[in-house]
């Protein structure tokens, strides 16, 4: 698990990156490969992925590049490229908060998961 998010899991929020994974329950690893690969559609330079992965590590970096493929084109001020260098850079600042996205994610995909802990999103939290 990254920041509390299993990888199968990642797959559901962030669908984009199934058609570069040979199974639905892939490893950490094989996240990390897809999410290179899925860079490429989002027009993420590979110097700015490297960038990422040493800034962020590799798992968080594919996390965020996975939040990036969800935003709709009219989300970026200018690319998904430039919201991605943002969020490193809000990384690097000590700014950047995945866990908060998880959690985002999971209230709006999931209400029931939300009802069955009692409506207390940190419930799970470790």
């Amino acid at each position: 698990m990254v920041h509390g998010i299993a990888s199968d899991e990642l797959i559901r929020f962030a669908p984009k990156l199934r058609p570069y994974l040979r199974n639905p329950r892939p490893t950490w690893p094989e996240i990390v490969d897809a999410a290179d690969w899925l860079r490429h559609d989002l027009g993420v330079s590979k110097s700015l992925w490297g960038e990422a992965c040493v800034t962020m590590g590799r798992d968080l970096a594919a996390v965020a590049l996975a939040l990036v493929s969800t935003k709709e084109p009219g989300h970026f001020r200018s690319t998904p490229g430039g919201y991605f260098h943002g969020m490193i850079a809000r990384a690097k600042a000590g700014e950047l908060h995945l866990d908060r996205t998880v959690w985002a994610w999971r209230r709006t995909s999931m209400p029931e998961h939300q009802q069955d802990r009692g409506g207390d999103p940190h419930h799970d939290a470790r």
